[in-house]
């Protein structure tokens, strides 16, 4: 028998098509009557995954010390008493605010993400400010605090007008790895083969830089001054839109007094590229207007990534590329300006103190911040955990500092479809359904459609938005979240039975055609009060922004570069940039090489490094380096392939005692920090950090497996 449906591999929702054998999903493919279908490696494994003897099936509650790995079956009633009540007395003890959730990728899902959002959110029902989850590392400062802070809109709001651009710009994405149904990717296929001229900035020349007619091999972290010297450039050649600046536009004046303060060479010395080439690159820039902008997580994690991104869409902005045929649009229209929430007292969500950019603009906590608060009760103590789909050991740096956070929390509550690093420190862990399993109501790309459920539960699993509700009733909010299909589906229409029958009887769901209007911010179609301009507190693009501002910070784009931190060492010392966790087609996050099939598609993690600096230092493909940062070493195999000159990257997602072979080790995290990041979002560093590598003699190998 043969299903269509959404993939259940991971939340992007591409559009397939199931074979079912027995009740089991024996295949996946993509469903060719779908713009939608497609199948990657990871989805075409799901029959392996779903199926996997590593499954949790039935709910476990620890039987051993803390960290120990031991635990006993319990009954669902049980499970849900222990967690409730470990909860219950945490609350009792210290309040609230010392509850956490924390919901990562795997559960990205729009149901169960709903459970720790707005009026929805699962401490928020007990009081606590703090339901967080991976936008703390993740996405958020891209794609909303970025655009927020320049155009007033998220990045969902804003669409690349691919279809008719002369040039593309790729920058901080791989759109050959993304996850999901890859329609930036077709697009940019299509406008290449109409003549469209590729650009591709990134360290690395795999890729989407193969297809690059310019590859820009830039150093990991400097792409902020990659783009204040093409600003500068443009500024200081009066190339710029003047009549946009002066009409739409706040802070270019002391934006141009800091270019005034920086030279090319320097900016060049920064980001890698020569004097020469960024001439060449903005004289392309300046060619025409008709250039998008394809940009994503890549730029955050820097030590200015937020005002990094904010340069790069200054540079659209001032050259009339916004909102024109081909460039940047906006898909908004009638937009509300968004008002930053206050976060004070004892409302105050961890964090918040140091990221208040972040927290005001989210409403959330920083979760980079929460080991200060459960080792050293900063801001207060924080002492129950509830973890959904996520594993922080493996993605966050230092792993021993977490084991200590887990080893001093009161109560560890795990809701997850594996064994992570994180559950084995768990006083319950329950096993969730993965999304093949589930029965709801999802949006997507201008409208809603239905996720039908196209594999049965494997063993006592459950959707995680009905064991959340199993919680809540025990602790006295139950009636929050649906404990029914039928009442999951109901919720996320809010109620709508109309709506719901409708998508029932549409295969593909409800979806508009958009329909892109030109230079909105013109005639007034942009924001809600009609008048021109930005849905921005000052009604015009903020090169300057005000709720940068409001939060005590420099309002306009500055570069900060990593090696301005002394304590990161010398360039001398520590000569190449290390960049981390580029996406990849087979792992997921932290998930991945717990399953036998996938550890063996990719065994290991490897050392990516250019021709050129691999001869300079020594070191073989194939064969064993160390690299070394000032907070570590960890050793792996060395990879020669396409990178920029004095860069190295090594993949994450290592790391736990519950993944097959060489993937327990190599985690490329324990020699990153948690001390450093960018300080308007509370990004960390992952993807600039500078290091040194060495051979590795074979018997130094040798002993360093005998000691792990």
């Amino acid at each position: 028998m043969k299903k269509k449906g959404i993939c259940g591999m991971c939340p992007d929702k591409c559009d397939v098509v199931v074979t079912i054998n027995d009740g089991k999903i024996t295949r996946v493919d993509p469903d060719q009557d779908s713009p939608r279908g497609r199948v990657c490696k990871r989805g075409a494994m799901a029959p392996k995954i779903i199926y996997s003897e590593k499954r949790i099936r039935t709910p476990l509650i620890r039987d051993g010390e803390r960290g120990s790995g031991k635990f006993r079956k319990a009954t669902w009633e049980e499970a849900w008493d222990a967690a409730a009540e470990g909860f219950r007395k945490v609350y009792e003890k210290y309040g609230a605010r010392a509850l956490v959730s924390y919901i990562g990728g795997s559960g990205r899902e729009d149901a169960i993400m709903r459970c720790f959002r707005g009026k929805d959110a699962f401490f928020s029902q007990l009081g606590s400010p703090n339901d967080m989850g991976c936008g703390s590392i993740c996405n958020v400062s891209s794609n909303f605090i970025t655009p927020v802070t320049t155009y007033g809109l998220p990045t969902f709001q804003i669409v690349q007008d691919i279809e008719h651009s002369e040039v593309v710009f790729v920058w901080g994405k791989n759109s050959k790895t993304d996850s999901g149904p890859l329609f930036t990717l077709q697009a940019i296929k299509e406008a290449k083969k109409r003549g469209a001229v590729l650009v591709v900035i990134d360290p690395r020349g795999e890729g989407m830089a193969e297809m690059a007619d310019y590859w820009i091999p830039i150093v990991p972290g400097s792409d902020g001054a990659l783009a204040i010297a093409m600003l500068k450039l443009i500024v200081e050649e009066e190339g710029y839109d003047k009549e946009f600046v002066e009409n739409y536009t706040r802070g270019f004046g002391e934006f141009s007094v800091y270019l005034k303060s920086v030279t090319l060479e320097e900016m060049s010395g920064y980001c890698g590229v020569s004097v020469e080439q960024i001439r060449n690159l903005t004289e392309l820039f300046m060619s025409t207007e008709k250039i998008s902008l394809v940009s994503y997580t890549g730029l955050e994690y820097q030590l200015s990534g937020v005002q990094n991104n904010r340069a790069i869409q200054t540079l659209w902005a001032i050259t009339g590329k916004l909102d024109v045929e081909g460039g940047i649009c906006f898909a908004a229209e009638n937009a509300v300006v968004m008002e930053m929430q206050e976060m004070r007292g004892k409302e105050r969500a961890v964090g918040a103190e140091k990221y208040p950019l972040f927290s005001r603009l989210t409403g959330n906590g920083q979760f980079v911040e929460v080991p200060k608060a459960v080792l050293r009760d900063d801001p207060y103590p924080v002492r129950g955990m509830l973890i959904i789909a996520s594993s922080p050991a493996v993605t966050y740096p230092q792993q021993n500092l977490w084991h200590e956070v887990y080893k001093k929390l009161e109560c560890l509550v795990v809701l997850d479809r594996f064994m992570t690093e994180d559950a084995k420190y768990a006083d319950v862990i329950f096993p969730a359904t993965t999304l093949f399993e589930n029965q709801s109501v999802v949006a997507i790309p201008g409208g809603m459609r239905m996720r039908n459920r196209l594999a049965e539960p494997v063993g006592e699993a459950k959707n995680d938005v009905f064991i959340l509700q199993g919680i809540a009733e025990r602790l006295g909010f139950g009636e929050c979240y649906p404990k029914t299909d039928e009442e999951l589906e109901l919720w996320m229409v809010d109620g709508d039975v109309q709506k719901l029958n409708f998508l029932k009887e549409n295969e593909y769901g409800i979806a508009k055609q958009q329909q892109l209007k030109y230079q909105k911010y013109k005639t007034g179609e942009l924001r809600q009060d009609g008048k021109p301009g930005f849905p921005t507190p000052s009604g015009k693009f903020e090169i300057s922004s005000v709720y940068i501002e409001e939060c005590g910070y420099e309002g306009y784009p500055r570069y900060e570069d990593i090696r301005s931190i002394k304590e990161l060492g010398s360039k001398e010392e520590y000569p190449l940039m290390l960049t981390t966790a580029a996406r990849n087609g087979v792992r997921f996050s932290s998930f991945g090489p717990v399953i036998p099939e996938i550890a063996e598609m990719e065994p290991v993690p490897t050392i990516d490094i250019g021709k050129n600096d691999a001869e300079k230092y020594g070191v073989k493909d194939g064969e064993t380096a160390e690299i070394e940062t000032v907070f570590g070493k960890q050793q792996f195999i060395v990879r020669i392939c396409k990178m920029a000159e004095g860069c190295i990257h090594i993949a994450y997602g290592a790391g736990s005692s519950y993944m097959e072979g060489e993937w327990k080790r190599h985690n490329v995290n324990d020699i990153c920090s948690m001390e450093y990041s960018d300080p308007l979002s509370g990004f960390l560093t992952f993807k600039s950090l500078p290091c040194r590598i060495r051979k590795v003699e074979s018997n130094d190998v040798d002993r360093k497996s005998k000691e792990i």
